[in-house]
């Protein structure tokens, strides 16, 4: 697993970012989530779902008073798999994001937001979208 620490400075809003994710670090994860205020249903949902420790699922938790998120990507069968993953759980992000800044979801300023999220996530998930994977589970450097 590989976690990344990003912050949206325009925004004040911070991101941890958990990659590969397998059951053995939901306590880790669960620990993250509820210190970023989540509780109730939505807790016991991700904690259904990282115990499970199913490949190519995801859960992106925003708390919108603190500007906080916790986003998990789960391992991934394929390169392909994990940009699809990837793609929707950045999509919550952005989305929690515009709700709490009341941003027109269709506009300019979104559109911006997605580009920077994007390069701030690149260092760590460019890693994921490699072809020249050895392991459909492996972490490695690209050297391509």
């Amino acid at each position: 697993m590989i976690r990344q620490e990003i912050y949206l400075t325009d925004y004040r809003w911070h991101v941890t970012v958990y990659y590969a994710v397998t059951k053995m670090y939901c306590a880790e994860i669960m620990d993250d989530l509820y210190g970023i205020g989540c509780r109730g249903r939505n807790l016991n949902i991700a904690y259904e779902n990282l115990r499970e420790g199913k490949i190519d699922t995801g859960l992106t938790y925003s708390n919108y008073d603190r500007r906080q998120t916790v986003m998990v990507i789960a391992r991934t069968s394929t390169p392909a798999q994990f940009l699809n993953s990837y793609d929707h759980e950045r999509k919550h992000l952005e989305a929690h994001i515009a709700d709490a800044y009341r941003l027109d979801p269709w506009g300019e300023e979104v559109a911006y937001l997605c580009g920077e999220i994007g390069q701030l996530l690149y260092p760590v998930a460019k890693e994921f979208m490699c072809e020249c994977r050895k392991s459909k589970n492996s972490i490695h450097r690209c050297e391509g």
